[in-house]
């Protein structure tokens, strides 16, 4: 199959997990031999991670500015070459890329399939544009897309809230290479970090409001002084929320306790993932968040809140779910620092889970017959 992947950048430090996701399944997909290409722009764009791609085709943009990331040139080369593809794969909400794909592909009655990838929720910044970005485009790419694809029972939810019928709605969970989270060094991780060798409780993910990782701080104040020989650490990509979050950790006492870093990736996020007693996911609101299954991949047992939409790994007996609060976070925090049996038990669950479920081979696959399927209904 031709297959075109629409996404409005393939950023490695600011494009999170969805970015992630459509970036490891074009490469999947060329690898289990089919032509794939992917169509963005050039936002955050970096030539030595596009190259990671292999044997993947990248058409790139530019575009108006920053705040309107409006592709310039877009409408010319969908216009050229929109039909030599057998399916498109509209990837995320909320951007202008897809909106102007999305009308060029009913005008030329070319079938294709939507990923919101848990961004149908109006949250966050620019809700007044997200209303009318939904009330325009949303409603109807959900409800005229071929298949729709959900990450997790709630997505699910939220497209049958626009419309979209049940028989057309197909769940397809993030995936994991297991290889890429094989590397283990925890001396080189702390020097380079300039981290001692006290127990780590680790967190990565954007900072920001919706990723919790205030939360977790004021958690880990409640709970602190039981357990003197622990500190926090944190990676993320700064969302205007990183000054705010210095500032409560230096309110509460805790700037020898918990310590604040950039973003973070390759064999240095494998080597923090292995480094770290437990790994906390304190989101107000995620998908199926991909660091959860790196996290898992490697082996670190995982406490979430009921917000992260991951309640499988519980079931497994490899993570926690709590409650997403202070208090939630406190407890699960208590619990589970208290038992280092249950920790590396917990551990060993996660990633026996993970890699026996959530490999990228397999989920590839699971793509591949729903574009098979929905371009049989063109």
């Amino acid at each position: 199959m031709r297959i075109l992947n629409v996404i409005m950048c393939l950023d490695p430090i600011a494009g999170g997990g969805a970015v992630e996701r459509i970036y490891q399944l074009s490469k999947y997909l060329a690898m289990a031999g089919q032509e794939c290409t992917i169509l963005t722009t050039r936002q955050g764009w970096d030539e030595t991670h596009v190259r990671g791609l292999g044997n993947v085709q990248v058409v790139h943009f530019p575009y108006i500015s920053e705040r309107y990331k409006i592709p310039i040139g877009l409408s010319g080369w969908l216009n050229s070459h929109l039909a030599d593809f057998d399916i498109v794969h509209l990837a995320l909400n909320w951007t202008m890329i897809n909106a102007i794909t999305y009308r060029y592909l009913r005008r030329m009655g070319r079938p294709y399939v939507m990923s919101a990838m848990g961004w149908l929720a109006i949250s966050g910044r620019s809700r007044f544009f997200k209303h009318v970005y939904r009330r325009i485009y949303t409603s109807k790419m959900v409800r005229n897309a071929k298949r729709c694809i959900a990450i997790t029972q709630r997505e699910e939810s939220d497209y049958l809230s626009f419309g979209v019928h049940a028989d057309r709605i197909v769940r397809i969970p993030n995936g994991i290479d297991p290889v890429f989270f094989s590397a283990n060094n925890d001396e080189a991780f702390r020097a380079h970090y300039g981290l001692d060798a006290r127990p780590i409780i680790l967190f990565v993910g954007r900072i920001d409001p919706v990723k919790g990782p205030d939360l977790l701080v004021r958690a880990f104040k409640r709970v602190a002084g039981s357990f003197p020989n622990h500190q926090v650490v944190i990676f993320g990509n700064d969302l205007n929320f990183l000054s705010e979050l210095k500032t409560m950790v230096r309110n509460l006492d805790l700037e020898n306790r918990i310590r604040l870093f950039g973003h973070i990736r390759g064999v240095e996020l494998s080597w923090a993932y292995h480094a770290a007693d437990l790994f906390v996911i304190p989101s107000r609101y995620d998908t199926m968040t991909i660091v959860a299954l790196g996290a898992a991949a490697s082996g670190t047992p995982i406490l979430l809140t009921d917000r992260c939409d991951f309640v499988e790994l519980q079931e497994a007996g490899g993570g926690l779910v709590v409650g997403c609060s202070v208090e939630g976070l406190e407890n699960g925090l208590r619990q589970l620092l208290g038992d280092p049996v249950r920790l590396r038990l917990m551990g060993q669950k996660a990633k026996e889970f993970v890699v026996s479920q959530y490999q990228w081979v397999n989920v590839c696959q699971q793509f591949i017959d729903v574009f098979q399927s929905a371009r049989s209904l063109a």
